[in-house]
C-alpha cells in the first residue's frame, strides 16, 4: 500500500486507506464494510452499491491531509471497485489508484484481491516514481451477525526506490472480528501487525438509537488513541464524521459523504 511517511512516525496505525467510519471504531478497517475490505459487502447486500468521497486531517495542517474518492460496483460476475486518493502538499505529494475485485465463495466466505498502483513525488528535481504492489482480503461469516476478516497488505514485500535510499513498503496483516447484537450494538475487535512495528490491538464499539444515527467509539494503541465519532443517514445519503487524539501531537478529523444506490 501507499507509504505515507507522517503515519510512520507517529503511529502504530499505518494502514493508508482512509476511511471516516473505521477511524472512529478504533481503526478496525479490516472488519467494517468500506475500501479496505470490500468483501463484507457480500454480506451486507443492502449497502454495496457506494460512491464516497473522503477526507482526513492530520493534526490541524493542510500539508498533511489525504483527499479520495471511492466507487464500488457489484455484479452477479465479478464484484469490482476503484479508489483514488491524494496526500500531501506540492513539495513532496503521493497520489494512489487501486481496483479490487471480490467474489462470494459461499455461503459463509468471500474473497477479493486489490492491486495498487501508486506515484510519490518526493523531490523538484528528480523524477516521481511509482510502483504497483496488491493486498488480499477475506471475510467469513459462520453465524449470523459474527463476521471473521483476514487483511493483508503488500505480500510481496514491494519496495520503492527514492533516491539513494529503497524505502519498504509496510507488509501488514490485520485479523478482526465483528458482532452485531441486539440489532443496534456492535462490537469490533482487531489485530493488526506491520512487520517493521509492534503488534498493535484495536477495539470499536458502534450503538444504533434510531436507523438514521450511529454512535462510535474505539481505542488503539501503541500508543494509547482514543477515537470517536458519528453516523447520520439521509435517505441514500451518509455522513460519518470521526476523531482521534494521539496523546503527544493532538486531533485527527476525518469526514466521509457516501451515496448508496
Amino acid at each position: 500500500m501507499v507509504f505515507i511517511s507522517i503515519d510512520k512516525l507517529v503511529s502504530a496505525s499505518v494502514y493508508p486507506l482512509i476511511d471516516a467510519k473505521a477511524m472512529s471504531l478504533g481503526g478496525c478497517y479490516s472488519v467494517v464494510s468500506g475500501f479496505a475490505n470490500p468483501t463484507i459487502y457480500d454480506f451486507l447486500s443492502d449497502d454495496d452499491k457506494v460512491v464516497s468521497l473522503q477526507y482526513l486531517n492530520r493534526f490541524g495542517m493542510k500539508e498533511l491531509s489525504t483527499y479520495a474518492g471511492i466507487v464500488n460496483v457489484p455484479n452477479r460476475f465479478l464484484n469490482a471497485g476503484v479508489y483514488v486518493s491524494r496526500y500531501g502538499f506540492k513539495d513532496y505529494n503521493e497520489t494512489m489508484a487501486s481496483l479490487h475485485v471480490y467474489r462470494k465463495l459461499s455461503y459463509y466466505m468471500s474473497l477479493g484481491v486489490r492491486i495498487n498502483y501508486f506515484n510519490i513525488h518526493y523531490s523538484a528535481v528528480a523524477n516521481n516514481k511509482s510502483v504497483v504492489n496488491a493486498d488480499v482480503f477475506l471475510t467469513a461469516q459462520p453465524v449470523d451477525n459474527l463476521f471473521l476478516s483476514v487483511l493483508v497488505v503488500n505480500p510481496i514485500a514491494v519496495g520503492v526506490q527514492l533516491g539513494d535510499e529503497k524505502v519498504n513498503l509496510p507488509i501488514i496483516l490485520s485479523v478482526g472480528a465483528g458482532y452485531r447484537f441486539l440489532q443496534r450494538f456492535s462490537l469490533l475487535v482487531e489485530v493488526e501487525k506491520d512487520f517493521s512495528n509492534a503488534l498493535v490491538g484495536k477495539f470499536g464499539f458502534e450503538y444504533n438509537p434510531i436507523s438514521q444515527l450511529c454512535l462510535r467509539a474505539g481505542v488503539y494503541g501503541k500508543p494509547f488513541t482514543p477515537c470517536f465519532g458519528i453516523g447520520i443517514r439521509f435517505s441514500s445519503f451518509v455522513l460519518d464524521l470521526s476523531f482521534n487524539r494521539h496523546p503527544t501531537l493532538g486531533f485527527c478529523s476525518a469526514c466521509g459523504l457516501s451515496f448508496h444506490y
